[in-house]
């Protein structure tokens, strides 16, 4: 267990230094492309994204690998699965209504001055999606962490970033000519897209991981719905 424990803090360290390798060379050329006012328009968006980002999942992925990682230790598998499916719904009907709500309510945040530059609206509507993709990775990935399964976190998380890289500064460049407006909107488009690649990586080794699991083993006693919830909130707050 000490073995694996250092192995998989190894495994995010190392997947950590590269995707923050590939985010400094993204801004160097971003930067490049978008100027200092293309740049100021597309950071605008972010604090909204960032605070719905904290309301949707903040403390989550921890609180289901506490929980999962109980499971497991009983060899309650099918328990560890109910925990997963039930924080995976919960994470699903926040995302949905925050990136909902984002979307549509960006002219409102533009309107009533909530934020000051107009030229963000592109930048807020383009970031709605990644709310959803985000949010939902970092279940799968607390989930999978809480089996001790640190490679898939550490995949995920260099293809999140190669993946919004490219669109970002694809999208940037494409757009360029139309204004700094659509420029800063088409870089934000990276965000969900990126969630989007690392999302289809962690489906992958969620049912890898399911068809590994033994058909027959011991029976335990189910908990509530209701119970689970209260359990990931307990849990969640103090981390947010």
């Amino acid at each position: 267990m000490a073995n694996k424990f250092i192995s998989g803090t190894l495994i995010l360290t190392l997947s950590g230094f590269v995707v923050k390798a590939i985010g400094s060379i993204n801004w160097i050329i971003l930067s490049r492309i978008l100027g200092g006012e293309g740049i100021g328009i597309y950071q605008m968006a972010f604090p909204i994204y960032l605070l719905a980002l904290d309301i949707s999942s903040a403390g989550l992925p921890i609180a289901i690998s506490i929980i999962t990682a109980e499971k497991v230790a009983k060899q309650d598998y099918f328990g560890a699965q109910r925990i997963f499916h039930v924080s995976l719904s919960m994470l699903c009907t926040t995302a949905l209504f925050l990136s909902i709500l984002m979307f549509f309510g960006s002219s409102f945040l533009i309107d009533e001055h909530i934020i000051r530059e107009s030229r963000a609206y592109y930048s807020l509507i383009a970031l709605a999606p990644a709310i959803f993709f985000t949010t939902i990775i970092a279940g799968y990935r607390g989930y999978l962490q809480g089996w001790q399964q640190m490679t898939p976190t550490a995949i995920s998380q260099i293809v999140e970033q190669l993946v919004r890289v490219v669109v970002m500064l694809g999208f940037a460049a494409l757009l360029l000519p139309y204004g700094l407006d659509y420029a800063a909107g088409g870089a934000s488009l990276g965000a969900g897209a990126g969630g989007f690649a690392a999302w289809l990586v962690l489906v992958y080794y969620y049912y890898k991981l399911k068809r590994s699991l033994p058909v027959d083993g011991p029976t335990f006693e189910q908990e509530s719905i209701k119970h689970i919830l209260k359990r990931l909130v307990i849990l969640a707050i103090p981390i947010s």
